[in-house]
């Protein structure tokens, strides 16, 4: 009797690790785009839907559209859904601008995916791009993607310059994406926190010819030697060696040649010792939230959350 009894258990036990062993991982879609921005004048980009595995049975993907750009009037899709066929990881479509001569300003097109059938998405996955209209002068738009102003103090896992030191103030950064497409240049552009801007003595000042390609990214760290290739960005570490962002709150802003306001950000609602950088999600388009909320890594300096280029 007892080695009947041993004899089930094993073979549940065996059933039930052939079973565990053979669970299929999820197949996830995401949504990007080629490029954040396209002129009203004959403009497109190409937006791509991609999985992390090819072991599926064919994945619809049903599309939204939103933002300020109305579908049909100020562009157009090649196609309203999407479909990776059996065996393959991606499928795009091609959005289009249509051309006018209203003064209408810049207008942003958001795509997003509203059901998907034969996979799942992680949150919610959507592209925004910029269609900049081409009968106004042209607006540059500079954000500010990420930002790391508590790093983390456990050994290296506060290292985001590379460098193979952990420095509070070194390891700092900031990450500015031009949201245009249009090139920016920054030369001379300052970079405050609160008590430098009262005493009006910034914390670093932007070299001169400093140009940063439309969808580029410009990367400046506290200090150290940024070592890496941070996604092909523009790296600067700060002119003063110390950009003093306190994480108990403080407020970052940057000020062009003229002494006008840029952007800034206000890191006191984010205050707390994170230990890691706030970013965007989705990138470019999202909330601030800490960087490991959804993502193993702490920070992610001069690319994407999954680390790919802008």
């Amino acid at each position: 009797m007892v080695k009947k009894i041993l004899g089930a258990l094993l073979f549940v036990f065996l059933i039930n690790s052939c079973e565990t062993n053979d669970v299929k991982s999820r197949v996830i879609v995401s949504l990007s785009a080629a490029q954040m921005s396209i002129s009203e004048d004959s403009g497109m980009v190409v937006i791509q839907a991609a999985l992390n595995s090819s072991d599926h049975q064919g994945v619809s993907i049903d599309l939204w559209t939103s933002g300020t750009a109305l579908k049909d009037v100020d562009y157009y899709m090649s196609e309203n859904y999407m479909f990776i066929t059996p065996g393959d990881l991606t499928t795009s479509i091609t959005l289009y601008s249509i051309q006018d001569s209203i003064e209408e300003g810049n207008e942003s097109a958001e795509i997003g995916i509203l059901s998907v059938s034969g996979a799942d998405k992680d949150g919610e996955e959507k592209v925004l791009v910029l269609i900049e209209d081409d009968d106004t002068a042209p607006v540059e738009k500079l954000i500010v993607n990420e930002i790391c102003y508590d790093p983390s103090n456990s050994g290296l896992d506060g290292d985001a310059n590379g460098d193979g030191v952990y420095s509070q103030a070194e390891d700092e950064f900031i990450e500015f994406i031009n949201f245009s497409s249009q090139s920016m240049d920054l030369s001379g552009y300052k970079i405050y926190d609160n008590s430098a801007l009262a005493s009006e003595i910034p914390r670093h000042v932007i070299p001169a010819n400093t140009i940063i390609p439309a969808g580029g990214v410009l990367l400046v760290f506290g200090g150290g030697t940024p070592t890496g290739t941070f996604g092909g960005s523009i790296v600067q570490i700060s002119s003063t060696g110390n950009m003093n962002l306190s994480n108990a709150g403080d407020i970052m802003t940057l000020k062009d040649v003229a002494g006008v306001e840029v952007v800034s950000f206000d890191i006191t609602p984010f205050s707390g010792n994170p230990n890691e950088s706030y970013t965007r999600n989705p990138d470019l388009i999202g909330d601030f939230e800490q960087h490991s909320a959804n993502t193993s890594l702490k920070f992610s300096p001069g690319t994407k959350l999954d680390g790919s280029p802008f």
